[in-house]
């Protein structure tokens, strides 16, 4: 019987290993942009993560970035380094090019504690042979922490992403609005909109990818650290999957 027991348990082991796949990443990019807004001060990022994801859809993963922000540190007492972040969620296709992502994501600030923060997302998608994929997603915060804030905040995003059949040239592009109740608190005053556009190309097993980037982060913010972290960039990175 303990023999029938191991021999269940090594099958059960080896179906589910078959049935999942864990990959890992790593970037170099010219800036962190987050939303519109540098988390790197304009400066370069090194960036990882690992992800497992199970054929039932399920999947969980951690990522990591170097960052210095200044609107971390408005008091002058705080000044992180890192974040990392942790996330699961479930993903499906339901047919006919439409998908679904539901998920839950932390982004983390070793050093300040005070800045981790809580969000929940929804994904749908819709994904076609000739015009590539369109998406649209919305994310929750209960307390937009890493903007300073207990207030709650929405950030509503439109993206598509396509590879041209010349040379296999990848295009993306993005909109997003921040909105919510932090963004009509003192802390940041005003809601804004992010853009952005790249191409991306792969070549001798790395990703090469050129993303400009900018938002309509108004001036008179009360965040005036957050005026020039703002501005229009290109950022170039290049990454390479694990």
């Amino acid at each position: 019987m303990m023999k029938k027991t191991l021999l269940a348990t090594a099958m059960l082991a080896t179906t589910v290993v078959a049935q999942a796949e864990i990959s890992g990443n790593v970037t170099m990019a010219s800036d962190y942009v987050f939303r519109g807004i540098s988390q790197t001060d304009n400066q370069i990022a090194v960036q990882g993560g690992f992800d497992y994801a199970h054929d039932s859809g399920i999947y969980v993963g951690t990522w990591a970035s170097n960052i210095d922000a200044d609107f971390f540190n408005a008091d002058g007492n705080h000044d992180p380094q890192t974040e990392l972040d942790m996330y699961a969620g479930y993903s499906g296709d339901l047919g006919n090019g439409i998908g679904y992502d539901l998920g839950y994501l932390r982004y983390q600030y070793p050093g300040y504690s005070d800045a981790n923060t809580n969000e929940w997302h929804a994904t749908g998608s819709y994904s076609t042979d000739s015009y590539g994929e369109f998406s649209l997603s919305a994310n929750y915060s209960p307390s937009l922490h890493f903007f300073g804030t207990d207030e709650s905040a929405w950030y509503w995003k439109a993206g598509y992403d396509n590879t041209l059949p010349w040379y296999e040239i990848g295009v993306s592009a993005s909109l997003g609005y921040s909105t919510g109740n932090a963004f009509d608190s003192d802390a940041l005053n005003d809601s804004y909109t992010d853009w952005s556009i790249g191409v991306s190309k792969s070549v001798f097993g790395v990703d090469l990818g050129l993303t400009y980037t900018d938002t309509d982060f108004s001036d008179d913010a009360d965040e005036d650290a957050l005026d020039y972290l703002s501005d229009a960039r290109v950022v170039f990175s290049i990454s390479k999957s694990l």
